[in-house]
């Protein structure tokens, strides 16, 4: 056992081959070619007390190999380089002079060359010190001779042991009775050469499981034939270029020092494809487009898709925004008398087609006179307010009805309503008429297409946004932004390839100037373009229908602070003390886009930064609104809460609550 790290010979002047015969030799003792021998040698040492001097040392010469004691002088020779030989001291030592130099010689190796005579006598020197030093700087203790028998003897057994012990097969051979009998020219391993040629081309180029269904799929087709295969690839990679590619386009953003190190620069590229070529993309493809349903909205028993819904059907950006009745035009948004038993008065909410029949229906919210009020909001400043013309609102259920029972329309500007009647836990209640979602009729005007021959595509546009990160163990995350058109199905809306990717915002960008591009283009869907579609001109119409994304991002597209704030909930106005609150008055404390722009318009008229900060934690807003705010839409209504990020936390900590019950 080593106590004491022996030092390092000086071998920088030793030749290559001698100076790797020389690092091979044993620390303890020198091999052999038998365990006699072995024995013999440990046992020399020990007799001699030979205290850790095993290595020889080199001088700068090549030809001085200074021995350490008179009765242990072992010559060492190297006949190929590699090969260490050791004899004794009756019959391998030759004396040369009385300095007790021992030659070393190599009979077959012409390299070895006598250095000069100045050299020589640095080799002296170091050669003498080195005698001197032996016992100061080495210190080795030996075993005893009972340690090493015992060592030995367990060698031998394990040696024995090995040999009795079984081969251990990596890849064991298929037995003879196990191998196929098939008859050909590939027999006995494979039946044709069809599989032959299969199996060696799939393990020569690593071909994956999928790569080889993909092209089982192509070969097992009926249309598939072999003299259309093309033999040279070069041609599949010049076809690329004739594919309709959407152009990418690069753009400098900011990037926020807040959250990316110091090192890094404050702006960075980002790149994003353009809204136009996705959008004549997907209309130009017929597998896609006859998919894709334009249209007014469908009056369905089961609400499965996106035309089923209310926003479809009442905004003019998506659905059918007005209807010839006996030769008059109505439009979603005008006020009209209907039959219903008798004459009444009401609002045009939509205009939809029924499922069953094909057939026009109108929704109806019904317009109340004073005579329809509840008795209990009855009262003489409301009767006096009635005969000059103010009507109240009735919010939802809405009626349904036939382009049959339409009697006539009625001027919006004779009409006043200040407050709308809505039942809360089934009791009647007035609330303010600023405290209710606007007509999209009300802030969206779209321009008529160039003829009316031409055929017009109405664009149901869903923006997705969420954070993913790069790096497994790295917070390093970037913004993907994904564009999905909710006038296909369910089932195709579902497919990975029908979701197509905007661009990604880089770590710390700012996702506004990310944006810009994408809105300009949308401002102009939003009022028409002529595109060509399938060879003909058409009238495309696009508008931002919803806004998916989770807890933050959703509230940041809001301009609603976080959802840790006191009053985070891009919905309502709750405070988060009352967010459990099942008895709260939803339509009273709900957010209103109408509303949420007069408190921008108040923070930023503030000039007093800390007066802004108290305005912003007041409404719970951010100081500038988001850029998606400059589309025709309506913030709070048209940007839904996740329903997973919402409520997975909260199931997690039932569950855990339940199971530290039981235990």
């Amino acid at each position: 056992m080593l106590r004491n790290k022996p030092r390092k010979a000086n071998i920088a002047a030793i030749p290559f081959r001698i100076c790797n015969n020389f690092r091979r030799l044993p620390n303890r003792f020198l091999l052999s070619d038998n365990d006699d021998n072995e024995k013999m040698v440990q046992k020399d040492f020990e007799d001699d007390n030979i205290s850790g001097e095993e290595y020889n040392e080199y001088g700068d010469g090549d030809d001085d190999l200074e021995q350490r004691s008179d009765d242990d002088h072992i010559e060492q020779r190297s006949d190929n380089g590699d090969d260490l030989e050791q004899r004794s001291n009756d019959d391998h030592l030759e004396q040369r002079n009385d300095n007790d130099h021992l030659e070393q010689r190599n009979d077959n190796d012409d390299d070895l060359e006598q250095r000069s005579n100045n050299e020589e006598g640095d080799t002296n020197m170091i050669s003498t010190s080195s005698e001197n030093e032996t016992e100061s700087d080495y210190i080795m203790s030996l075993e005893s001779d009972e340690d090493y028998e015992t060592m030995s003897s367990d060698n031998e057994e394990r040696h024995d042991s090995d040999i009795s012990e079984e081969k251990l097969f990596v890849d064991e051979a298929l037995a003879k009775d196990k191998l196929p009998s098939f008859d050909g020219d590939f027999a006995p391993y494979f039946q044709n050469l069809t599989t032959a040629a299969l199996f060696c081309w799939i393990y020569k180029h690593n071909i994956s499981t999928n790569a080889y269904e993909d092209l089982v799929d192509i070969i097992m087709r009926p249309e598939f034939n072999r003299d259309h295969i093309v033999k040279n690839i070069q041609r599949f990679r010049s076809w690329r270029e004739r594919l309709p590619l959407p152009s990418i386009s690069a753009k400098s953003i900011s990037i926020s020092s807040k959250k990316t190190p110091s090192t890094l620069k404050d702006s960075k590229m980002a790149y994003q494809l353009s809204i136009s070529d996705i959008i004549w993309n997907v209309l130009n493809n017929p597998s896609l487009l006859k998919e894709m349903y334009f249209g007014a909205g469908v009056d369905s028993k089961t609400k499965s898709e996106y035309w089923h819904g209310t926003l479809w059907a009442e905004s003019p950006l998506f659905g059918q925004e007005q209807l010839m009745i006996s030769g008059e035009i109505y439009q979603c948004g005008d006020f009209v008398y209907y039959y219903d038993n008798e004459r009444k008065l009401g609002r045009l909410r939509a205009i939809l087609l029924n499922e069953e029949n094909q057939q026009y229906r109108l929704r109806i919210q019904k317009v109340l006179d004073y005579s329809d009020l509840p008795g209990n909001f009855k009262g003489e400043l409301r009767q006096n307010r009635s005969l000059s013309g103010e009507v109240w609102l009735q919010d939802e259920p809405f009626l349904t009805i036939t382009t049959s029972q339409i009697s006539e329309k009625v001027a919006a500007d004779t009409l006043r309503i200040t407050e709308i009647l809505y039942k809360h836990h089934t009791h009647w209640r007035i609330r303010d008429a600023t405290f209710s979602y606007q007509h999209p009729s009300e802030y969206i005007s779209i321009r008529q297409p160039p003829s009316p021959t031409i055929p017009v595509y109405k664009l149901f546009l869903d923006i997705y946004y969420d954070d993913f990160g790069t790096f497994r163990n790295v917070y390093h995350s970037l913004g993907g932004v994904y564009v999905q058109f909710e006038n296909m199905p369910a089932r195709q809306r579902k497919l990975l390839k029908n979701h197509f990717v905007l661009g990604f915002v880089p770590f710390g960008g700012n996702f506004n100037e990310f944006m810009l591009p994408f809105i300009s283009e949308m401002k102009e869907f939003e009022q028409g373009k002529l595109m060509e579609v399938n060879g003909q001109d058409a009238w495309v119409i696009a508008g931002l229908g919803v806004v998916t994304a989770d807890l933050p991002q959703g509230n940041d597209m809001c301009g609603v602070l976080r959802h840790n704030a006191n009053k985070g909930c891009r919905t309502c106005t709750a405070s988060r003390e009352s967010l459990t609150n099942f008895s709260q008055d939803v339509p009273a404390t709900s957010r209103y886009h109408h509303i949420t722009d007069d408190q921008f318009k108040e923070i930023f008229d503030e000039p007093a930064t800390t007066r802004q900060r108290r305005l912003c934690t007041e409404f719970g807003l951010r100081t500038k609104p988001s850029i998606l705010d400059r589309l025709l839409r309506e913030r709070h209504l048209q940007t839904p809460q996740d329903v997973y990020h919402a409520t997975a936390g909260k199931i997690g900590r039932l569950l855990k609550l339940t199971y530290d019950l039981r235990i």
